[in-house]
């Protein structure tokens, strides 16, 4: 079995690096059947947004001593080819950005657990958000704005106020961040069929970033936020850390 090892920086991390190696080789990522990570939830989704790339490839995440992994597997250097093989396979919805910047270059980006847009300066951001094809687009005032997958829904979204969505659901989050008015803006629940469309009022003046896990991209006038189509990313969990996972997620796995 070839197993690419990927660890944070942190000693513990480093110290279970060097011993699993040591024990089960270390293949390059391209060449391995499982990427198995070594820290908390970061590191877990830095690997999830490698295997983009390679979607057949997954990712077994194992939380060592430091670090906070609300995903992550038990740590343990002993048996872990029968728990790579015993665990269930999670398949995890991938959300695409399509954005253009201030004067007029186009991007795009991914992300597994979300996508943030934030204020670049001081002044509230001013944005017109739109569910396509739901009614007239709502303009509000803030800080910004998190899309999230359930998967991502015990994080960032969470400390904002933002609902639990069911892991395995078909459901995204949007959850405002300091919005001005929060009597005519609450955090709602979408299909992850649904479609958002963001622009940036005042763009020049009051200049807004879209940030993921792995990249920030600043200077955006307008967005198109959606589940992407044909990526999925794949999360191993094993039957020790089912019942852990399933309980904050709402649902049994």
């Amino acid at each position: 079995m070839k197993i690419a090892f990927v660890a944070s920086p942190k000693p513990g991390a480093q110290t279970a690096l060097k011993e699993l190696s040591d024990r089960y080789g270390q293949a390059a990522v391209a060449e391995a059947e499982f990427i198995v990570t070594l820290g908390g939830d970061h590191t877990a989704l830095e690997a999830l947004h490698e295997t983009l790339a390679m979607p057949a490839k997954p990712v077994f995440a194992m939380r060592t001593d430091g670090s906070v992994g609300s995903f992550c597997n038990s740590f343990r250097t002993h048996d872990l080819t029968d728990r790579l093989h015993a665990a269930s396979r999670v398949q995890l919805p991938v959300l695409q950005a399509e954005m253009e910047q201030v004067g007029g270059r186009s991007r795009e980006l991914f992300a597994i657990n979300e996508i943030v847009l934030d204020r670049q300066v001081f002044q509230q951001a001013k944005l017109s958000v739109a569910v396509r094809g739901n009614g007239d687009p709502m303009n509000i005032n803030g800080d910004g704005l998190v899309l999230t997958t359930p998967i991502g829904s015990t994080g960032y979204n969470r400390t904002l106020g933002g609902p639990l969505l069911p892991l395995g659901s078909s459901l995204m989050a949007v959850t405002g961040k300091a919005i001005g008015c929060p009597l005519a803006w609450s955090p709602a629940v979408l299909s992850d069929h649904e479609i958002l469309d963001v622009e940036v009022i005042e763009a020049a003046h009051r200049p807004v970033q879209i940030a993921t896990t792995s990249e920030t991209i600043p200077n955006i006038c307008r967005a198109r936020l959606f589940r992407s189509p044909d990526r999925t990313v794949t999360l191993l969990v094993d039957r020790e850390a089912q019942g852990r996972l399933c309980t904050p997620f709402g649902r049994q796995c």
